[in-house]
């Protein structure tokens, strides 16, 4: 039987990529993140059966869902090392076991510490997921092309929120939420070994005659002090906030809190709620599609993507309140429109690599990336503190999330405030590459 076809461990792999490899490059990466997008949104579903059989309050709800982000959000610094030593090959598959882990303790627990336990596991598993590809794709690709990769990784991303949401709702009452956890396990073990068929390794990389492997002298660098040229970019500092609060909050509501907020302020049932959130990630989808198509040809016109994503992000902020105040029948149109502007977020992360060396990369995406699981951590569970607070403070569920949403919404016009004027007072800088990547 010839297997040469997929894989091809001693022949050199010429930079850029192009083609047919280029292509099952990036479907092993889309695969991957899919399960990882999966794990994040698919509390948002089945969080009334963890209710109900486990007894939570909306602060333990929060903390349970939120239990990923710490996970995901503690090996981002490590991760951002690995990426740049090891390459994103190593990298994703090692951290990928870990998933299978955290999925099957998450299965069968029946106490929250255990649930909680699980749920870091698998944040550290599918932590790699999504800035394996960024790294991969910064060093692999053309410049030219980083948006439009970007996009479509959320693309498929969004394609495993899809299939959490309404689907997952129909097997339920067969497998239940344990049932789901071990599915999950199994396409995470099909995931490595994808990854395993589909990525080139990092030493057989060449462009041209020279090899894209990090060398000696280089790898030395590869430390904490490393770091300063990041953290002490302007631009990071301006872009930081959008991404603890606008994407890392967004990512908060999407994956948990839409649903929960569609049953107990708008009164719709499992089912409805379901079918909303199922268009609702349908229609982001479709957003990021968008983004790869649109935004070659207003490259062409003179609007580059920082401009587009700074309108995107000032309509995002009007139309969450929209959704979140102005309810009504068609309330969920509110919500499928602040998915397109919301779309925008990640260009943010296309964006911040273009400021730094191609050795960079993996650390920048990795920082970058952790600043927006905090925001998701600190939302997510702090919108389920508030509405616990209110109810106790003897207001309405409807009251209780009013405020707490609203206190999401201020926090991000105030990022957003930051990103428009941080420029008059702290212009950014390209940190120039000195290797020849």
């Amino acid at each position: 039987m010839n297997l040469h076809w997929y894989r091809r461990p001693h022949q050199a792999i010429h930079l850029p990529l192009q083609g047919r490899y280029a292509l099952r490059v990036f479907m092993s990466f889309a695969l991957a993140y899919i399960i990882s997008y999966a794990f994040r949104s698919i509390n948002a579903v089945i969080s009334p059966e963890l209710i109900r059989d486990l007894h939570l309050s909306h602060t333990e709800l929060g903390f349970l869902s939120s239990a990923y982000f710490i996970g995901f959000g503690m090996t981002q610094i490590p991760v951002g090392l690995a990426l740049d030593r090891f390459g994103p090959r190593a990298t994703e598959m090692t951290l990928m076991s870990f998933a299978i882990i955290g999925a099957l303790i998450f299965a069968f627990a029946d106490q929250f510490v255990t649930l909680v336990i699980g749920r870091v596991c698998i944040g550290i598993g599918v932590s790699a997921c999504l800035m394996s590809a960024f790294s991969a794709f910064r060093t692999w690709f053309p410049s030219e092309q980083q948006p439009q990769l970007v996009s479509a990784m959320l693309v498929f991303g969004t394609f495993g929120a899809l299939m959490t949401s309404w689907p997952v709702h129909e097997v339920l009452p067969f497998i239940g939420w344990r049932g789901v956890f071990v599915v999950m396990a199994a396409l995470s073990a099909l995931a490595i070994l994808i990854l395993y068929i589909g990525l080139p390794l990092k030493a057989r990389l060449q462009e041209g005659s020279k090899a894209e492997e990090i060398n000696p002298d280089e790898k030395a660098n590869l430390s904490w002090k490393s770091y300063r040229p990041i953290l002490t970019n302007a631009f990071f500092w301006r872009i930081l906030p959008l991404g603890i609060f606008c994407y890392g909050g967004f990512i908060a509501i999407q994956t948990l809190w839409f649903g929960p907020w569609l049953i107990q302020v708008m009164d719709y049932s499992a089912t409805t709620a379901a079918q909303i959130l199922f268009g609702f990630n349908a229609v982001l989808l479709c957003a990021y599609l968008l983004n790869a198509w649109i935004l070659p040809k207003l490259s062409r016109i003179g609007i580059d993507t920082m401009r587009y994503m700074t309108w995107m992000v000032g309509a995002s902020i009007v139309l969450q309140a929209c959704a979140f105040y102005w309810r009504g029948p068609w309330v969920w149109a509110w919500w499928y429109l602040m998915a397109v502007a919301c779309a925008s977020y990640v260009l943010a992360q296309s964006l911040i690599v273009t400021y730094f060396p191609k050795a960079y990369s993996g650390r920048v995406s990795t920082t970058y990336n952790l600043s927006l699981f905090v925001g998701a951590f600190i939302v997510q569970w702090g919108i389920g503190y508030l509405v616990d607070l209110g109810i106790a403070a003897g207001w309405s569920q409807t009251t209780a999330f009013d405020v707490a949403l609203g206190v999401f919404l201020i926090a991000q016009a105030i990022a957003f405030a930051w990103f428009l004027l941080s420029p008059k007072y702290f212009p950014a800088t390209i940190i120039a590459d000195t290797s020849g990547n």
